[in-house]
């Protein structure tokens, strides 16, 4: 029988990959791939986090920054924004829970097996691997653990 948990995914977890190639325009930054052995429900009110830097390695500053989050099956044709567009400002809180930025859902969304959750930036400035590997994201959501026998 399944239950739920708090999960706590993060730019360093082993199934996310950094976009490193220079771009000014919408990118993947971090993508993650939900491993075999594990699922996820995305709920109103989960809690998401976002610190950018730019490619002068200054953080995000410009107007035009922009965070979003996109859900997406593994042939990644099939995609649910789940987050923004919003602007870099709403999403940089990492310790107040009650400014932090908060996935506004009108239903929970299943991520299965293979399927993606994208973390995208955008800066008129640029992001390169550098300003990529001084960035850093946060997503409090559920993971669904199977338990069997009435043990987890």
């Amino acid at each position: 029988m399944p239950q739920e948990s708090k999960f706590r995914l993060l730019d360093t977890d082993p199934n996310i990959a950094e976009d490193s190639a220079f771009g000014t325009t919408w990118r993947d930054t971090w993508k993650f791939q939900c491993p075999s052995h594990m699922r996820l429900i995305l709920k109103k009110g989960d809690y998401f986090s976002l610190h950018a830097e730019d490619s002068a390695d200054a953080e995000y500053a410009a107007p035009d920054s922009l965070v979003q989050i996109e859900v997406r099956d593994p042939s990644e044709q099939k995609k649910i924004n789940v987050y923004g567009p919003a602007n870099y400002n709403s999403s940089k809180e990492f310790q107040d829970f009650n400014s932090m930025a908060q996935l506004d859902l009108d239903v929970p969304i299943i991520i299965k097996p293979r399927d993606f959750i994208v973390f995208m930036t955008k800066d008129s400035v640029g992001m390169d691997a550098a300003s990529v590997a001084n960035s850093y994201c946060r997503l409090i959501t559920t993971k669904i653990v199977e338990v069997e026998g009435g043990k987890l």
